[in-house]
C-alpha cells in the first residue's frame, strides 16, 4: 500500500509498504478514504515542530471503511464507515488519572502521525474504542473534520464562557481559526476575526457565521468594533502565536487569551497586570472530555457547516501540490504565506467516497 512517510526535516516521501493486519484483539483495520492536512503536519515537515519519529506515516484527521477486525471486536464489522479518534490515552497513568487524557504519559508510540503510523496511507490500524460509526448522510470529507473540531471544542471548554455578550476575537482564518469562530458562535458569542493574508481573508469572508466581521489588522478591528479611545476585549483565541503581547495589552479585567499555536515563539508578559486584572493565559491541544464525540454529533446534526470549510481535495500522489497550497513548499524546503484562497485541504487515499 502507499503511505506518506516522514524521515527528517523536509524529507518526506510516498512509499510502498506492507498492508496491515490486526495484531491485538481490539484492533480494527480501516481503509482510509480522506485525511486532512493539519498545521501539525506542516510543523513536522518544516522542523518547526520537531516531534515526529523518523519513518512514521503522517496524518491524523481521517475517516474510512473497516476492512478487518480483531477477534475481540464486537462494535464494528467489515464495511462499516467510521471516523477515527487519533488521541490515544492509556487511562492508567498519572495524567489520565487526573483527567488530562490528552497529555497521557504513555502517548509516545501511540500518537497518530507523530510516533505511530498515521492516516496519509491506504490503511490505518485503529482501536475499537477510538472509532465512531458514521451516519449514512455524513460524508467522509465532513467526518475528517471531527478531530480538528474536537480540538476547538476542547479549547472552548477551557474558556469557561459564562456570558454571551462578551467582546471576543479569533486571530487567524486557517481551519482552526474558522472552527473556533463557529464553536464560539454556537455558544452564543459573536467574535470578530483577524486575518492578514489576503487569500485566507477572501475565503473566510464567504464562510463566516452570521453577523461576523473580519479585518486585516487587530488594532484596526478593535477601534472599528468598539468606539473608545483605548478599547478593551474579554476573550481572544490566537491561532497564530504572534500577538500575545498585543492582545495582553488590550485585555479587560477578567480577560482571557487562549493560544493554540504550536510555534517556537517567545513573548513578554506583565506579571503584575495578570494578577491585578485577573487575566488568564490558556493553552489547549487535542481532544478532551468527550469532545471528539461531541464534535461528531455537531457535524452529524449540521450545527457547524464543516464542508464549507473544505477548500481543496487532492489525491495522495499530489501531496506536494497539496502542501504547497497551504504554504509548505517541500521541494524548495521553505514556508511561505498561502498564495491561493484556501482553508481545509484534504487528501484522498482512494477514488471511493
Amino acid at each position: 500500500m502507499k503511505a506518506l512517510k516522514y524521515f527528517d526535516q523536509w524529507h518526506v516521501d510516498l512509499v510502498d509498504t506492507h498492508e496491515l493486519d490486526c495484531i491485538e484483539a481490539d484492533d480494527v483495520i480501516v481503509n482510509i478514504q480522506v485525511c486532512g492536512i493539519c498545521g501539525t503536519d506542516v510543523g513536522i515537515i518544516s522542523g518547526d515542530y520537531p516531534v515526529a519519529h523518523a519513518g512514521v506515516t503522517l496524518g491524523h484527521e481521517t475517516a474510512g471503511i473497516v476492512s478487518r477486525v480483531g477477534t475481540g471486536v464486537t462494535a464494528f464489522k467489515v464495511g462499516d464507515r467510521v471516523v477515527i479518534n487519533p488521541t490515544y490515552s492509556c487511562q492508567k497513568c498519572r495524567m489520565c488519572q487526573i483527567g488530562n487524557f490528552n497529555h497521557c504519559e504513555d502517548k509516545d508510540g501511540t500518537e497518530a502521525g507523530v510516533s505511530y503510523d498515521g492516516a496519509f496511507a491506504e490503511q490505518y490500524r485503529a482501536k475499537e474504542n477510538f472509532l465512531i460509526k458514521l451516519d449514512d448522510h455524513v460524508s467522509f470529507a465532513a467526518a475528517s473534520l471531527t478531530e480538528p473540531l474536537s480540538c476547538a471544542i476542547t479549547g472552548g471548554d477551557k474558556l469557561a464562557i459564562r456570558h454571551t455578550n462578551i467582546r471576543a476575537a479569533v486571530i487567524g482564518a486557517g481551519p482552526m481559526g474558522m472552527l473556533y469562530l463557529w464553536v464560539l458562535h454556537r455558544r452564543g458569542v459573536n467574535a470578530f476575526m483577524v486575518e492578514k493574508n489576503e487569500y485566507r481573508f477572501d475565503f473566510a469572508r464567504d464562510n463566516l457565521p452570521p453577523s461576523t466581521s473580519i479585518y486585516h489588522d487587530f488594532d484596526e478591528a478593535m477601534h472599528a468594533e468598539y468606539a473608545e479611545p483605548a478599547p478593551q476585549i474579554d476573550l481572544v483565541v490566537d491561532t497564530t502565536g504572534y500577538l500575545t503581547e498585543t492582545v495582553m495589552a488590550c485585555l479587560a479585567p477578567g480577560g482571557k487569551l487562549l493560544n493554540i499555536a504550536l510555534k517556537d515563539k517567545k513573548a513578554t508578559v506583565d506579571v503584575l497586570k495578570i494578577a491585578d486584572k485577573s487575566l488568564s493565559i490558556q493553552g489547549s491541544i487535542d481532544s478532551l472530555n468527550n469532545s471528539f464525540e461531541r464534535a461528531y454529533a455537531m457535524i452529524r446534526d449540521g450545527e457547524i457547516p464543516v464542508e464549507q470549510l473544505i477548500s481543496h481535495e487532492f489525491s495522495i500522489s499530489e501531496y506536494e501540490k497539496a502542501f504547497q497550497l497551504v504554504g509548505c513548499h517541500i521541494a524548495e524546503e521553505k514556508l511561505t504565506p498561502p498564495q491561493n484562497a484556501n482553508c481545509k485541504v484534504l487528501m484522498r487515499m482512494t477514488e471511493q467516497g
